[in-house]
């Protein structure tokens, strides 16, 4: 059986990270996200889990808050209801209105 990135029973995981408690502001929206997706039934917290524990090796060595926005992106296509291509578009909308 082939241990996934987030089996680490019985490895020395080394420091603990704790850039969550620093995050920058789009880091805190991908909470609230989440909490909306979940509130209004998108997903469940098992549907993220699991979408996280899919993501590939390369994706998985992000920073916290970036693995749960891919996670949830994936979701959002496995369920039919956005693209990753229309999700990026909206992201690109709001970012021309903010002038970021």
């Amino acid at each position: 059986m082939n241990q996934r990135q987030h089996d680490m029973g019985g490895m020395d995981a080394g420091p603990v990270e704790d850039s969550a408690h620093n995050a920058e502001p789009w880091a805190k929206m991908i909470t609230s996200l989440a909490a909306a997706m979940r509130e209004h039934d998108v997903m469940r917290i098992d549907e993220l889990r699991r979408a996280l524990e899919d993501l590939p090796p390369e994706i998985y060595e992000q920073d916290y808050f970036e693995r749960w926005s891919e996670a949830m992106v994936n979701l959002l296509e496995e369920k039919g209801l956005l693209s990753r291509d229309e999700v990026i578009g909206r992201m690109d909308s709001i970012k021309d209105k903010l002038g970021a």
